[in-house]
């Protein structure tokens, strides 16, 4: 199950443990999807992806103790699997484990002060999402822009619901 070895303390420590569950969360959508896939039989009990400090992922039940060590994962993944349109339900996957990575990685960060979070925070934020990679939705990065603070002729801006949406002023402008 996802267990926490020695309990990362900074934020340095927090995200890397976020990146390198992230990078299994994205091997198993991605590279290994077919194996993925195969695991996810929903004539199973209630399944869980789990992505390891260690880049490694696996597909299994929620964790028995209660409460569990860490955030759980969106339980029972595997029931729409054969419902929805493969995209669709891995798009679906990619949302939760955005979510459950968050989690975790501010559970881990508990004990941070103020400005610690907002270092996390952006560190989390400069990495594409789980689901911007499965969908090929990948925000390209132009450092220059980014640092300098001007305005990006296409800039784009996240909306309450998470999509990804044209700055309006920018379309005024133009």
């Amino acid at each position: 199950m996802a267990t926490v070895s020695s309990s990362p303390r900074t934020v340095e420590e927090i995200f890397k443990d976020y990146s390198t569950r992230r990078a299994g969360i994205v091997r198993a959508l991605t590279h290994d999807v077919d194996e993925f896939y195969g695991l996810c039989d929903p004539e199973k009990e209630n399944l869980c992806l789990y992505g390891h400090p260690n880049e490694t992922w696996e597909v299994n039940l929620p964790a028995e103790e209660v409460p569990p060590e860490l955030p759980e994962p969106a339980l029972g993944i595997n029931f729409a699997r054969d419902g929805m349109n493969r995209r669709d339900w891995l798009s679906l996957i990619a949302v939760h484990s955005d979510c459950w990575l968050l989690s975790v990685a501010f559970y881990l960060g508990a004990r941070l002060n103020r400005n610690e979070r907002k270092r996390l925070f952006s560190l989390i934020n400069d990495l594409p999402t789980v689901f911007e990679v499965v969908t090929e939705r990948k925000p390209v990065k132009d450092k220059s822009n980014a640092d300098s603070g001007s305005k990006s002729r296409g800039g784009t801006k996240r909306s309450n619901d998470g999509q990804v949406k044209g700055n309006p002023k920018l379309a005024e402008e133009s």
